[in-house]
C-alpha cells in the first residue's frame, strides 16, 4: 500500500474545514501543537496512529476511508482525477458526479 502524505493531509484539511474547525481548534481537541497539525495538513508528515484515530473521532469520519488511496499508477489520468476527487468538497463531488453522468449518457 502506497500512502500519499499530501493526499491524506489535504483530505484532513478539507474535512476539518467542512466541520468548521480552525487548525488551532482541531489541534487543541486532539492534543497536538498547531504547528504539528500544519505539517500533517501540508503533507510533510504522517500523523501517529493515535493522532489519526483522534482526528477521525473529532471529525466524525471512518478512519478506513483514509486507507483506500491506491489507484493504478500506470494510468496517470485516472490517478490525477482520483487525487483531485480525494480533496473535493461534498458540493464539488456532486457536481463531478453530475458531469460524469452527463458525459456517459452522451458518449
Amino acid at each position: 500500500m502506497n500512502l500519499d502524505k499530501k493526499i491524506i493531509g489535504k483530505k484532513i484539511r478539507q474535512l476539518r474545514l467542512e466541520k468548521g474547525f480552525s487548525q488551532e481548534q482541531l489541534s487543541e481537541k486532539i492534543d497536538i501543537s498547531p504547528r504539528h497539525m500544519c505539517t500533517i495538513e501540508n503533507g510533510n508528515s504522517f500523523p501517529s496512529i493515535e493522532t489519526f484515530v483522534n482526528i477521525s473521532k473529532i471529525l466524525d469520519i471512518d478512519i478506513n476511508s483514509f486507507f483506500n488511496l491506491n489507484v493504478d499508477n500506470k494510468d496517470s489520468l485516472r490517478k490525477e482525477i482520483y487525487d483531485l476527487v480525494q480533496t473535493s468538497s461534498r458540493s464539488e463531488l456532486q457536481l463531478i458526479k453530475d458531469i460524469i453522468i452527463a458525459v456517459q449518457k452522451n458518449a
